[in-house]
Order: structure tokens, then sequence, then C-alpha cells
């Protein structure tokens, strides 16, 4: 069977994406750069690198960006593909693992939680990054099923997003 071909993005939805995650991009561990949960497999991890390379590698979009927007795009492309380097032998990745977990409990007490909040955001398209933001507002003024309806909404443009299945999960704990 054959798989569908993911398309090149446009020069304005690369430019989006840019302003996206540059800013986020040093808060970001690999397993968010590439979108994928931290119990991923080899295949999962082949497949989101290979869905982002299809979209953004920097070749694709020589001709149509300005030489500082390409070397932007060259600069996340180049976290893209060490993610993926990292992540695909399991040697690589136990000892990435196991050195996020030394760091996270290390900065636990010291990381803001606002900081990797604005990071996930980062990654998600703007429609579900509205969607969120809907969904918090909702929250804050006790309206739990707009909330769960929203952040659902959200999960719909990025299914695959741990950020936001975490705060679906918390929104539907019972009180």
């Amino acid at each position: 069977m054959p798989t569908k071909r993911k398309q090149m993005w446009s020069r304005r939805e690369v430019l989006s994406y840019l302003d996206r995650i540059l800013p986020a991009l040093d808060k970001l561990d690999h397993f968010e750069i590439l979108d994928v949960s931290y119990q991923a497999d080899t295949k999962e991890i082949q497949s989101a690198f290979h869905s982002m390379a299809a979209r953004l590698h920097p070749d694709r979009h020589r001709n149509g960006l300005t030489p500082e927007q390409y070397e932007k795009l060259v600069i996340a492309y180049a976290r893209i593909a060490e993610a993926y380097r990292i992540l695909r032998d399991p040697k690589h990745r136990d000892g990435y693992v196991a050195k996020l977990r030394k760091g996270r409990d290390a900065s636990a007490k010291a990381a803001p939680k606002a900081d990797t909040t604005t990071a996930a955001l980062a990654l998600l398209s703007p429609k579900a990054q509205q969607l969120y933001r809907r969904a918090t507002a909702a929250a804050r003024t006790g309206d739990r099923s707009s909330a769960i309806l929203n952040l659902r909404m959200a999960l719909s443009k990025h299914p695959q997003s741990d950020f936001l299945k975490n705060a679906l999960r918390n929104l539907q704990k019972p009180r």
C-alpha cells in the first residue's frame, strides 16, 4: 500500500514555524523537537524525522528564503537532525535519557514552569496554541467543559502532543 507523501511547506509555513520554534529551541529536549513521546520506538522517531525533513530540509527552501531566513532554517534543521541522530541509536538514546533525568532532577526546583509551557506551546500550530489558550482561560473561570472541549480540539491538530494530553488529563481528574 503506497504511503501518502508529505508535502513541502510553503515559505509562509516555514517562516511561521521558525518564529515559533527558534525562541524555544534551547529549552526543548530531543523528544520535544521531534514531537514524539518519551516512549516512542525507533520507527516512530524515524517517521517523525522523515516527516519534518520532507517539509523543512534547507535544500528544499534554498531559493524561497532570504539568506537570513535560510540560516535560521539551517540552525533549526541541524537541531532536528541532531535529535534524530541521538534518539535513533539505542545506546546514545539511553545515555541522553539518563542525562535528561539527571538534569531535570537537579533543576526541578529552580526551573520555572512557564519556560516548559512556552517551549511546548512553540511546537504547536497557531490554531492549536489558540485552542490551548482558550482552554486555560475557560479553566480559570471554572468552565471545565469548555476547557476540555478546547483541549480536545487542540489535540485533534496535534494528536501526539504529550503536553496537550497531560493538560487534558489534569483537567479531567475528578475534583
